[in-house]
């Protein structure tokens, strides 16, 4: 398979690695670099820049949720840590309470105990995330600028020489995209974004058919389709109740409010279809010898992504008919 020469180099292949093993500054810095020298040396709109563009924001947005996670955990530590301040100050107060006697005064002094407040030296919340939204824009920024250009090149009568790894990779840009939409919550715009890879994995899916019926390719593809309909089906889940679900820039109506909820059913269900086909095929070609190990854990993963969606809707359908039936009836009127 031909594929651009920045994806060649050393340092890309390191940089990936870095991603995998979560070390995702060391990477940001890598893809910084290569997407620097690629635009100096192939251009900015150049395929060969492509892979650069896309690997710099998908390295900086898995930064962007290292640290969000990281904020996270740091909040609940403190919020922790106030809480068993409070508890000492609470159990100290009372002791010094029971020495001192029941007064009427020593009582409203025990009452009127304020709780310690705790310098953080971290910066403030609202700073905070004002640097976490311009990093996420900036990989939205990197990702659709690679976008541009695979979407561009797949019309040029060029693009043979690259055709199997633009099948891969436009639905991996595509997924990319929408999981940075999806985090600024844009879900509208997410599950457009959503559609169009899943358009891509699809046909991907028929050529491999095509090629071979039973092949470890094809159970790629078959679990990379399950994965971009359950997408969908969490993206529309998560857009504003009773409001059509409308893109931002083109303003496309995907579908009416009064149709997401079942629209994303559909893909739900859609996604359990298929992921039934994946284990089958799965099975098949363990059983010819293939190894399925890498694959296995994947579907795996893409499973409890099913079965997450499958509980909300048990929910939603629980919530429903609890719903109908607390709802009063209504007497007949009395002629």
């Amino acid at each position: 398979m031909s594929i651009p020469v920045v994806s060649r180099d050393p340092r890309f292949r390191a940089g990936r690695t870095l991603l995998q093993r979560g070390q995702c500054e060391q990477a940001t810095s890598i893809f910084a670099t290569l997407l620097e020298e690629a635009r100096t040396k192939f251009g900015q709109d150049s395929i060969e820049t492509a892979p650069a563009y896309y690997e710099y924001g998908n390295a900086l947005f898995r930064t962007h949720q290292q640290q969000l996670q990281i904020q996270e955990e740091q909040q609940g530590e403190q919020a922790i840590k106030e809480e068993k301040l409070h508890a000492r100050e609470a159990a100290a107060a009372a002791a010094e309470f029971r020495l001192k006697g029941n007064t009427a005064q020593n009582d409203t002094k025990y009452n009127n105990v304020q709780p310690l407040k705790i310098e953080s030296k971290e910066l403030p919340l609202n700073e905070a995330q004002s640097d976490d939204e311009n990093d996420a824009e900036l990989a939205l920024e990197m990702m659709e600028t690679a976008w541009s250009i695979l979407d561009n090149y797949s019309e040029s009568p060029l693009s043979d020489y690259y055709s199997t790894w633009l099948t891969e990779q436009s639905p991996r840009v595509l997924v990319g995209i929408g999981d940075v939409l999806s985090c600024l919550e844009r879900h509208a715009d997410a599950a457009d974004v959503y559609l169009r890879a899943l358009a891509l994995r699809q046909k991907a899916v028929s050529e491999a058919k095509d090629a071979a019926t039973e092949s470890i390719e094809l159970l790629r593809y078959r679990r990379l389709v399950v994965e971009a309909n359950i997408l969908v089906a969490e993206e529309l889940l998560a857009c504003p109740q009773e409001k059509d679900v409308v893109t931002t820039e083109t303003k496309v109506t995907l579908v009416s409010a009064t149709e997401r909820v079942e629209y994303a059913r559909g893909y739900y269900e859609n996604a359990r279809e298929e992921l039934q086909e994946t284990v089958l095929l799965m099975g098949a070609l363990a059983a010819k010898g293939f190894d399925v190990s890498e694959e296995k854990e994947d579907i795996c993963n893409v499973s409890v992504m099913v079965m997450g969606v499958g509980i909300t809707f048990a929910q939603m359908d629980e919530q429903s008919s609890t719903a109908a039936e607390e709802s009063p009836k209504k007497k007949p009127r009395k002629s």
